[in-house]
């Protein structure tokens, strides 16, 4: 069984891969991406002071943001397994 720790640690990868991957396609795209930043930052104090399931939360946050521009176009990815697509 995966702890929260090794959760985490999966999570951080696949979003810091999205984060490599996607477009940018506004200005909306752009406060996005910075949201989700702030999250990925956030997660990685929480982790810094041994607070994995804060860290997991956050991350989960982060890719939130990447998920919700994606699937309203305001970000691009190219990839169903990184990213939530839409019409």
């Amino acid at each position: 069984m995966e702890g929260v720790r090794e959760k985490y640690e999966r999570y951080v990868k696949i979003t810091e891969k999205a984060l490599s991957r996607v477009k940018i396609t506004s200005g909306t795209g752009q406060k996005l991406i910075d949201m989700c930043m702030r999250y990925v930052e956030d997660s990685k104090y929480f982790a810094e002071q041994g607070d994995y399931a804060t860290a997991l939360a956050a991350i989960s946050y982060a890719h939130a943001w990447i998920d919700v521009g994606t699937y309203l176009g305001f970000l691009k990815g190219d990839d169903d397994q990184l990213f939530i697509l839409g019409d």
